[in-house]
């Protein structure tokens, strides 16, 4: 299994500092005292900020990545959604867009 950057279950405030540790194999005491002194001496700000997005983004330890859904129409235009599971255009429709940009750009041409 891939690992994941999550936070710790040892936590001391919101379980960032200790994530990043158990992620790169450090020791948790080490990354706490330098992330600390890194928010202390670049002004509070910056480093409160980013330690506050980061506690909202990184995922619970035992958390399942949400799975992506995969809808036969697009909900904004109704129209066919032609994208695969891996966001790239099947074939089908890749030779279709192909055949339409070449008869786009043949209009344009005989305009001119």
């Amino acid at each position: 299994m891939q690992k994941r950057l999550t936070k710790s279950q040892n936590k001391i405030l919101a379980g960032v500092f200790g994530g990043i540790a158990d992620y790169f194999n450090l020791d948790p005491a080490w990354v706490r005292i330098i992330g600390a002194a890194l928010i202390i001496f670049t002004g509070f700000f910056p480093g409160t900020a980013l330690y506050i997005i980061a506690a909202m983004v990184m995922p619970e330890p035992n958390e399942v990545a949400p799975k992506t859904e995969r809808h036969e129409t697009d909900y904004q235009t109704g129209r066919p959604n032609t994208m695969n599971g891996n966001f790239t255009k099947s074939d089908n429709q890749a030779d279709h867009d192909n055949d339409e940009d070449k008869k786009s750009d043949d209009e344009q041409n005989s305009e001119n």
